[in-house]
């Protein structure tokens, strides 16, 4: 196995021996004593010789060590201060940085993470990096810490974003980036966190030509300044299984963006003919109002006082009882025998008959279609 300076070498070999290249390592470690590591020294001494040590993202892994990248800022979160065990305060913040080959997470610590804060590293800007890959949560990183440099570049560097389509995303994946159809801008909801403090969150379903996701935004985030059928761009997502409804949903990372475009996305619901619905699946149906229930109260087990109401529904294939919970039963006052209705992401379960229903959830829709 080569040692760092073997390997480094191997780019400098045509023009010195080994010998020289080695003296120029011993001055070099002379000079910064024990702050550097071989491979840091030669990294040093390769950059004064003017040989290309750049890297693209594309050719960073978890052990490729003290890495040069040339890339534009994607985007920027805020500096977040932590406290250290010796007691000291420390800053951190995130940058997300791509390339034409792909993009990456730069975590800048301490002073690097003051460029942050003074803006002099603002999403747009072209700038060269130098810091140290490491294995993250999401995926391969950059940190930059106290040897690592920030450059800004006179020129913009290309960027080649990947953009999934709904259908491609599976739990598990990181740093996605989508352009996506607002089918449902959903509603903030508060709760009590752990500490005692308020937070907000909010569910926003997005479609496109391969099918929906939900995403959800915390805090300030959701004040999102779009509409139903707005077409909005989400960078820097991770994606992972809503324990509650088993389905595969986006979350954004700290430095994630969701922001309006003018992108041309199509999406149409998928409607599922009755008769080919089966048990603890999720469906949308349209069909004719057959049957209608009252609205009912009940007690919830907390002591409050809940309502529900049923109604039949037929197409050309089939019929189906329909349970609504919530604020949903109260469409039953709003629609008669024949209106049309579309039932967007309803739950199969069986039923008193041991029939198959589709009940209406939280994150389920009922649209009154024709009166």
């Amino acid at each position: 196995m080569m040692s760092a300076i073997e390997d480094h070498f191997e780019k400098v070999e045509d023009r010195m021996s080994f010998d020289e290249f080695s003296k120029l390592i011993d001055e070099k470690r002379t000079v910064m004593g024990s702050l550097c590591d071989d491979d840091t020294l030669c990294m040093m001494i390769l950059q004064e010789l003017g040989v290309d040590t750049l890297k693209k993202i594309s050719e960073i892994t978890a052990d490729s060590g003290k890495v040069s990248i040339k890339v534009r800022v994607l985007s920027v979160s805020e500096v977040r201060e932590f406290s250290r065990d010796d007691g000291s305060t420390g800053k951190v913040a995130n940058l997300i940085v791509g390339d034409e080959t792909g993009s990456i997470r730069a975590v800048l610590w301490d002073d690097s993470a003051g460029c942050v804060a003074t803006r002099e590293i603002a999403e747009g800007i072209s700038i060269g990096i130098t810091g140290f890959a490491r294995g993250g949560e999401n995926g391969v990183e950059v940190h930059l810490g106290r040897f690592s440099t920030i450059k800004p570049l006179d020129y913009d560097v290309e960027v080649k974003i990947k953009h999934y389509q709904i259908a491609d995303i599976a739990e598990g994946m990181v740093s996605i980036n989508l352009r996506a159809r607002v089918i449902d801008v959903g509603s903030a909801r508060s709760f009590k966190r752990r500490d005692g403090g308020e937070g907000k969150v909010r569910n926003i379903t997005l479609g496109d030509e391969t099918g929906k996701i939900n995403i959800t935004l915390w805090d300030e985030r959701t004040e999102v300044p779009f509409g139903e059928d707005d077409t909005i761009e989400v960078r820097n997502a991770y994606a992972k299984k809503n324990n509650y409804t088993g389905k595969t949903e986006l979350q954004l990372s700290r430095e994630g963006v969701v922001e309006q475009t003018e992108a041309d996305i199509g999406y149409n619901e998928k409607i599922t003919p009755i008769t080919d619905i089966e048990i603890d699946r999720t469906y949308s149906i349209r069909g004719f109002v057959s049957g209608i229930g009252e609205i009912r109260e009940f007690t919830r087990r907390d002591g409050g006082v809940g309502q529900v109401a049923n109604m039949h529904v037929s197409d050309d294939t089939g019929r189906i009882r329909v349970t609504l919970w919530g604020d949903h039963a109260e469409v039953v006052d709003e629609i008669d025998i024949g209106s049309e209705v579309l039932i967007i992401d309803a739950q199969t379960r069986t039923g008193f008959s041991e029939e198959v229903e589709l009940n209406l959830n939280w994150n389920s829709k009922v649209r009154v279609l024709k009166r």
